[in-house]
């Protein structure tokens, strides 16, 4: 009776356990600190998904530098980032530009950030 208890327990805590840390290798979404915007502007927000925050800052600002490439300010990046596809959903005004990027890698790699960029 009593290995029957511990067993039960031992089945109980496992089950536990991998409901509180989800599923193997499961990546979870996390909020970074924002890197310095290299431009007249700012990034407001960096949310990353199976990459480092690192990772995450390097990207927006390389994601940057592509936009600056392709048509100063206003740009638009349109090829890979780091072999990143990136996405701009974007609203301007005369004076600025508002921005959310998102950009994938393999399906399981995320990295979105917001910004707004003074015109």
């Amino acid at each position: 009776m009593r290995r029957l208890r511990v067993s039960l327990l031992l089945v109980c805590l496992t089950t536990a356990t991998l409901a509180l840390t989800g599923p193997a290798g499961a990546a979870t979404t996390r909020v970074c600190t924002s890197p310095k915007y290299p431009g007249e502007g700012y990034f407001t927000t960096l949310t990353v998904k199976g990459v480092s925050c690192s990772t995450g800052k390097k990207l927006a600002i390389a994601y940057y530098r592509c936009r600056v490439r392709n048509g100063g300010r206003k740009g638009r990046c349109t090829s890979r980032v780091s072999d990143f596809r990136c996405t701009e959903q974007r609203t301007t005004i005369p004076t600025e530009i508002n921005a959310r990027v998102t950009c994938e890698r393999g399906g399981t790699q995320t990295v979105v950030h917001t910004y707004q960029q003074n015109t």
